[in-house]
């Protein structure tokens, strides 16, 4: 690990030029990562459907790692291939999509999948083949369980929740919740954590709504939760419709209703969309560009001198979990159980999120930041 950490100390340094890496049909068997010189690892992301703004940031993430690594010589001077499949964020496609992977031999371990159901779909597949699966976004409490070969560089639904709920109940003293929440596993998980912990805290949850994804009217929810007078509005859901609320609640009477959420409404998108209407917000998250952490700001510059923009929370998750899987193969070898093993027993490796280990069932062990809009930005802050 540590040599791999040299090389990417060295390549966070330079000037990058990424260019699309390893997009093409998986091939190759023997479970060697490929024929030759090169090396395989997989990427199943929504390239297309209603995620396929968060899946082109988490393939950014990965080409990034796999990019700076190649330019440094690659992995025992092989080359770092990436192959990278589109779920559609649909869990019957990921089903295919793991059937695909996993079923190529040559592939090592695989960065995926974004959504929590397709993670779900994907996982009893990818570790009845012993291939290491590392998603960069599902944070839903089931994924715990979902098997020894898979792996998430976000934290639980869990995690999260309950320190949105001490900090929303105990500290800000909020004591009448709202909650609005995507209509899909990532969703409904959320909403469970957020109702159980802020109503262990002594808080009621006066009102519980769900919306859909891309839904963009959000009038007859909005009226609900201004009719049960909340003292603030929890968000289980993306940027994208926590900014069309954000603007939107003020139509119901309720434009001062503050509003919290995690790290899935972290990204510049849910500034450029909500405008005024979304300052103030308050949020969990385990990226920020304000970081102090040179990995982080090193990861920041290389992004953004490569992609022309500020890199947002997925594709942060994503190449941590690139960077994760390619330690796995420096200090394993080419070996799909030799990687889990060693993946299972890392402990406090710095990457763009914070520094991560993992528990017994392959959960990352982090530590939140507290976040607020101010001023047009994200803001770390103590309360």
């Amino acid at each position: 690990m540590k040599s791999l950490k040299k090389i990417l100390a060295a390549a966070l340094t330079m000037a990058l030029a990424v260019s699309a890496v390893g997009c093409g049909a998986p091939g190759g068997s023997g479970g060697s990562g490929g024929s030759g010189d090169t090396l395989k690892i997989g990427l199943a992301t929504p390239l297309t459907g209603a995620s396929a703004e968060d899946g082109k940031a988490i393939q950014e993430g990965v080409n990034l790692a796999v990019k700076q690594i190649n330019d440094q010589g690659g992995i025992d001077g092989k080359t770092v291939e990436v192959v990278a499949e589109d779920d559609k964020g649909d869990p019957s496609e990921a089903a295919t999509v793991a059937n695909k992977l996993a079923q190529d031999e040559s592939i090592l371990a695989l960065v995926g999948d974004f959504n929590s159901s397709c993670t779900l779909a994907g996982a009893p597949i990818y570790n009845d083949a012993g291939i290491v699966q590392i998603s960069p976004g599902s944070s839903a409490e089931a994924v715990t369980d979902a098997g020894d070969f898979t792996f998430r560089t976000i934290t639980t639904d869990a995690v999260q929740g309950k320190y949105l709920a001490k900090w929303c109940v105990d500290e800000l003293g909020y004591k009448n919740i709202a909650i609005l929440f995507e209509n899909d596993d990532y969703g409904k998980g959320l909403a469970d954590v957020a109702q159980r912990e802020t109503e262990g805290l002594g808080a009621k949850v006066v009102v519980r709504e769900a919306y859909e994804v891309n839904q963009t009217d959000f009038s007859t929810v909005l009226t609900k939760v201004a009719k049960a007078k909340p003292d603030v509005l929890i968000i289980g859901g993306l940027y994208n419709e926590t900014a069309l609320i954000a603007k939107q609640r003020s139509k119901a009477g309720i434009g001062e209703l503050p509003i919290m959420g995690v790290d899935a409404i972290y990204s510049d998108a849910l500034i450029d969309l909500g405008g005024k209407a979304v300052e103030g917000i308050k949020l969990t998250s385990y990226f920020s560009d304000s970081s102090e952490s040179k990995v982080t700001q090193d990861f920041i510059k290389a992004y953004t001198d490569e992609y022309g923009k500020a890199p947002g929370t997925y594709a942060a998750y994503a190449y941590d979990a690139a960077l994760i899987i390619m330690d796995g193969i420096k200090n394993a070898g080419a070996d799909r159980a030799a990687i889990r093993d060693y993946i299972a027993g890392l402990q406090d490796f710095e990457g763009a999120t914070g520094t991560a280990s993992f528990d017994k069932n392959g959960d990352v062990i982090k530590e939140p930041l507290r976040m607020e809009i101010k001023d047009g930005k994200f803001t770390v802050v103590d309360k």
